[in-house]
């Protein structure tokens, strides 16, 4: 007689240290590779450009992310929705979250974008990850790389 999936342990006691480690591994990865990448050099001189054409300055800059960094944040978290696919972990998100409900803070000479993930198992919630994501504003890049932290188990 097979078990039915309430009697089979949770993924959060037996994986979640594991998929973290590997979630964070994976952040860490990508944003090297970005770094090293030409598109960090295309998206450097995009950056530029919007900047000289007021993109910060504009109104449009509270409601909508730089593209030059939103596209830089997709590269960089294609390793992390690998790993998490591969732990059959989806997001209620597109990495790496909601621009309009993220918050940004002054963290030293570089600001630190806060997304908040909510991570499902098979469908079910699993835990609500906060994403910090370290950038520039005067000038494009992230000075190191994203990282994650649990919020909340559900």
């Amino acid at each position: 007689m097979e078990p039915n999936a309430d009697e089979l342990p949770s993924i959060s006691s037996l994986l979640l240290p594991k998929i973290y480690q590997e979630l964070q591994y994976s952040l860490i990865q990508g944003w090297q590779c970005f770094n090293e990448s030409e598109n960090s050099k295309l998206l450097n001189e995009f950056f530029e450009f919007l900047l000289n054409a007021g993109f910060d300055e504009s109104l449009y800059r509270k409601n909508i992310p730089n593209p030059a960094y939103d596209h830089a944040a997709k590269l960089i978290g294609k390793p992390f929705l690998e790993t998490a696919r591969k732990f059959e972990i989806q997001f209620n998100e597109i990495f790496p979250g909601s621009f309009s409900t993220s918050k940004e803070v002054q963290a030293g000479d570089f600001e630190l974008r806060l997304f908040q993930l909510k991570a499902f198992y098979r469908n079910r919630p699993l835990c609500l990850f906060l994403l910090r994501f370290p950038h520039f504003h005067e000038k494009f890049g992230f000075p190191l790389a994203p990282e994650l932290k649990i919020l909340e188990l559900y």
